[in-house]
C-alpha cells in the first residue's frame, strides 16, 4: 500500500522513503547551497534500489527545482554573486555535456568481474568517485574548522596566491570581495564541477561550495548562494541531456519535488541561524554520511 512501481525502471519503491530522502536533500540545498545529489543519488540507488541511470537523471530534475527556490531565497538576502555565478554557469554547461557523454559510455560497458561478483562498470565508477570525493571534501573541511580564526571568510595560502595571478581578463566581483580576479580559474573549476554534475547526477555543490570557499576565497554565505545559482544552470542542462538519453522517471520526479521544496524553506531559515564555521562543520558531517553510505554498498556488492 505504501509502495509504488516506477514506470521508468519497473522498480518498486517505498513511498515514505522517497519523500524523506527528498525532504532531507531539499534541506541540504537550502542550508549549504548544494544540490544534495551527492546524498540523494546514492540513497535512491542503495536504499531504494533505483538503477543509477534513472537515479541520476531524476535527481538532477529535482535538484534543479530545489536550486530555483534556493537561489531566489539566498538572492533575496543578498548572498548571490550573479556576475560570478554567470561565469561559473558557463563553465558548468561545458563540463555537464562531457559528463553526460561519459555516463552514457560507462552505461554501455559490460559488467566487470571482481572478487567473484559481477558488477556494473557504471555502478563501480560512480561509487568509487562518491567515496573519494566525499571523503576528501569532508576531511579538508573538518581540518580547516578545527583551526582557530576562521569565521565567515576563509583565506588560505592557495586563495591568496591565486588572487595575484595576472593572466587576463581580470574583472572584479564586488559581491564576493574580489577586486580583480582572473576569469580562467573559476571557469576551469566550474568545468570540473559540471563534469561531475553530468556524470554523477549531483549538483556539484559538494565540490563547488568548498572550492569557492578555499580556492577562490569568498565568504561562506555568498559561496552558498552563488553555488546554488551555478547548480541551477548545470542541473537544468544535465536534466535535459539525461531526459533525452532516457534516464528519467517522471513519477519519481513528481514524488521528489514537493518534499524538496519543503526542505529548502527549512534549510534557508536554518542557514540564517548559523555562523560560517558551524555551517562548514555540519556540511562536512553530512558529506561523511554520504561517503559511509557508498562504502557500505561497495562492501556489500564486492564482499558479501
Amino acid at each position: 500500500m505504501l509502495s509504488v512501481v516506477l514506470p521508468g525502471s519497473g522498480t518498486e519503491v517505498w513511498l515514505p522513503g522517497v519523500l524523506l530522502i527528498a525532504l532531507a536533500v531539499g534541506f541540504l540545498s537550502g542550508l549549504f547551497g548544494v544540490g544534495g545529489g551527492f546524498l540523494q543519488t546514492p540513497a535512491l540507488r542503495i536504499i531504494l534500489g533505483v538503477p543509477y541511470p534513472i537515479a541520476v537523471g531524476s535527481s538532477l530534475v529535482q535538484i534543479s527545482c530545489n536550486s530555483i527556490l534556493s537561489t531566489y531565497r539566498h538572492g533575496r538576502d543578498g548572498n548571490v554573486d550573479f556576475k560570478l555565478g554567470v561565469l561559473l554557469a558557463a563553465g558548468a554547461l561545458i563540463g555537464t555535456d562531457g559528463g553526460v557523454r561519459l555516463h552514457t559510455v560507462l552505461k554501455d560497458v559490460a559488467a566487470l568481474s571482481l572478487f567473484g561478483h559481477r558488477v556494473s562498470a557504471l555502478d563501480l565508477v560512480l561509487n568509487l568517485l562518491f567515496v573519494v570525493l566525499l571523503s576528501g571534501a569532508g576531511m579538508f573541511i573538518i581540518l580547516e574548522t578545527a583551526r582557530p580564526g576562521h569565521g565567515e571568510l576563509v583565506e588560505t595560502r592557495l586563495s591568496r596566491w591565486l588572487r595575484r595571478i595576472r593572466v587576463g581578463p581580470r574583472p572584479s566581483f564586488p559581491k564576493s570581495g574580489l577586486t580583480t580576479y582572473s576569469v580562467w580559474l573559476p571557469l576551469g573549476l566550474s568545468v570540473v564541477v559540471g563534469l561531475l554534475t553530468g556524470l554523477m547526477g549531483v549538483g556539484g555543490g559538494f565540490i563547488s561550495f568548498p572550492l569557492l570557499l578555499y580556492v577562490v576565497g569568498i565568504p561562506t554565505h555568498v559561496a552558498i548562494g552563488t553555488s546554488a545559482f551555478q547548480i541551477l544552470v548545470a542541473g537544468a542542462y544535465g536534466s535535459l541531456r539525461h531526459g533525452l538519453a532516457g534516464n528519467l522517471d517522471l513519477l519519481l520526479v513528481a514524488l521528489l519535488v514537493p518534499g524538496g521544496f519543503a526542505g529548502v524553506f527549512l534549510g534557508v531559515k536554518a542557514s540564517h541561524l548559523l555562523e560560517g564555521r558551524r555551517i562548514r562543520r555540519y556540511f562536512a558531517l553530512v558529506v561523511f554520511l554520504g561517503a559511509a553510505l557508498v562504502v557500505w554498498e561497495l562492501a556489500r556488492e564486492l564482499l558479501v
